[in-house]
Formats: C-alpha cells, structure tokens, sequence
C-alpha cells in the first residue's frame, strides 16, 4: 500500500501546472514519462486512444481532469455540449487556446476545480471522458470517482476511461503501485502517485461498481475500458 498525503498531492497539482506546456508530447512525439524507452509504443497506442475517443463520444460530455483537452478534436464533432474540468489552471489555459481554434468555444464550458469537492456542479451527460485520472486516484478514493459517474450518467450515459497499462513491459522499471520521481525539462523535480491496472483490475471494476464494461484497448502502454452502469 502506497499512501497519499497532502505533501504528494500538492506536489502532483505543481507537477502538472509546470508541465502543462510539454504535455501533449507524450502522445505526440512518445517522451513519456513511463520507463518504457520506446517512442514509437506510446506514438502507436495514443493514435488507438484517438480512434476509440471518436468512435464512442457522443451527445453531452464531460472530459474529466481534460489537462490539455488532448482528445478534445477528436470528439468536438460528435458531442453537442462539452464540460472540460480539471484542477489546474495552467492545463485549462491550453484547453482554452484550444476551443478558440476549433471554433467551438460557444458550446464548451471550462470549469476549474477539485473533483473530490466540485464534482455536485458538474451536471448530468451523455458520456464522459476519463483520461489517465485512474492512475492518480488510492484505493479509497476510486469507488468515489465510480460514484461520481453514476450520478452524472444515470444507466443511460457511457463513460470512457483509459489510462497506463501494467503490463510486462511496464513491469520491468516500475511497481505496480509507487510514488514516483518526475523531473521536468527546467530541471525541476516531483513526485506523483501512480497506480496502474490490469486486466483483472478492470474485470473487477464490473463487480464492484455494478458496471456494463467492454475493454476496447490493452497494450503495452495503455489500456481503454468503455462502460455503463446496470439498472
């Protein structure tokens, strides 16, 4: 069991504020932050994410901890209103930037806050987008994000979630559960909580939360599970 005390998590909201810049480069030019050394694997399985992102946003959505809304132009054509959240402002300048080019700031709704206490104005939607916000969440904190998606949901909404995959490529630097180090291109270090799921992980998530769930993606980097919940 790794802990999460109030240190980490400030250290992880300054870690993504100072990163927000750089982000997108893990999915771009694959300089992940992963031991995993090759490019081209996370270049590949992000170009997977993209597909599935278009294939299954639709209607209304919410793009939980959207960071840079990364996906943002891969599902704006298919979703009538969208909710982009996450906590920190550096990320959100950039989802800002993004909706002025797309054109569609008029049907995008920017919202800046702590999911554990914002989350009561968030709303109800037609699907919801969750991208690698799983891996940050301990144990006691994931049945409340499972909560949160019901309530926004209903059994009549679809949630996507994907995020970094335990896998025996991953397995060779990395626990399954650490604290790890992250260090920035100015040099300036942090530390983030990172817990990564496999095959039986999400498998249980059905049980436990009383889900409908398909894996539509599990690599050696990432994974995506589509879902809804049972009446």
């Amino acid at each position: 069991m790794v802990d999460m005390d109030s240190a980490l998590r400030q250290s992880m909201l300054q870690y993504y504020d100072e990163r927000a810049p750089d982000y997108e480069e893990a999915y771009l030019l694959g300089t992940g932050t992963s031991s995993i050394s090759d490019p081209e694997l996370f270049r590949a399985e992000a170009a997977i994410l993209g597909d599935i992102v278009e294939r299954l946003s639709t209607g209304r959505l919410v793009d939980l901890a959207c960071g840079t809304a990364f996906w943002l132009p891969r599902y704006a054509a298919r979703c009538s209103a969208i909710t982009l959240f996450d906590q920190s402002e550096s990320m959100l300048a950039e989802c800002r930037k993004k909706t002025l080019a797309l054109g569609i700031a008029d049907r995008c709704s920017i919202l800046r806050g702590d999911f554990f206490e914002s989350r009561p104005v968030l709303g109800r939607f037609d699907s919801a987008l969750v991208g690698f916000f799983l891996s940050h969440l301990t144990e006691e904190q994931e049945p409340l994000l499972f909560d949160a998606l019901k309530e926004m949901l209903g059994t009549s909404g679809r949630f996507l979630l994907f995020d970094s995959a335990w896998s025996p490529e991953r397995s060779r630097f990395n626990a399954k559960i650490e604290r790890q180090p992250r260090t920035l291109k100015n040099g300036a270090r942090f530390e983030v909580y990172k817990k990564y799921c496999d095959r039986k992980d999400i498998e249980g998530w059905g049980r436990t939360y009383g889900l409908a769930i398909s894996i539509e993606h599990f690599g050696a980097a990432f994974f995506a599970v589509s879902g809804s919940f049972l009446a």
